[in-house]
């Protein structure tokens, strides 16, 4: 005569389905907490890269004896860091095929443009640079000797 096994080892169907419930709702809230914070380091990265090439500017217009102006072109999301003679140092552009892709550029300076002098020294005292990103933003401010701060809007 045979024995009949009365405790059987496994998982119902109930059981499975809620284990994996739970999981896929811990990959959702993990999801979205990744995109948010892909989305504000590519934002701050940006802002980085902004401040970046500001010193880039100030330091051409301090070793070259010359004024030297990144001017913004806010609609494209782009600017040009150039001299008073013409010559481009540097083209940075933040569309949307661009890794630091950004929504909006905006330079609080008249003609959208912040301008060294020779010694490395802005021409209209203090300037911000807003950039953002999905609703999101940061500042760059800068003062008269040309040091910047990143700070959140």
């Amino acid at each position: 005569m045979r024995e009949r096994r009365i405790n059987q080892a496994g998982f119902t169907l109930v059981e499975l389905l809620i284990v994996l419930s739970i999981v896929s709702l811990s990959m959702l809230i993990a999801n979205n907490s990744y995109i948010s914070f892909r989305e504000s380091s590519a934002l701050n990265r940006a802002a980085r890269v902004v401040a970046a090439d500001v010193a880039l500017a100030r330091s051409y217009a301090i070793r070259n004896r010359t004024a030297v102006a990144l001017v913004a072109d806010e609609s494209a999301r782009s600017y040009v860091i150039r001299d008073g003679a013409g010559n481009v140092y540097l083209n940075r552009v933040f569309d949307a095929a661009s890794e630091m892709g950004l929504a909006s550029l905006d330079v609080s300076l008249p003609g959208d443009s912040i301008a060294f002098n020779s010694r490395g020294m802005l021409s209209l005292g203090a300037a911000t640079i807003d950039v953002g990103r999905s609703g999101d933003s940061r500042r760059v401010t800068l003062n008269a000797i040309g040091r910047w701060r990143i700070t959140t809007n």
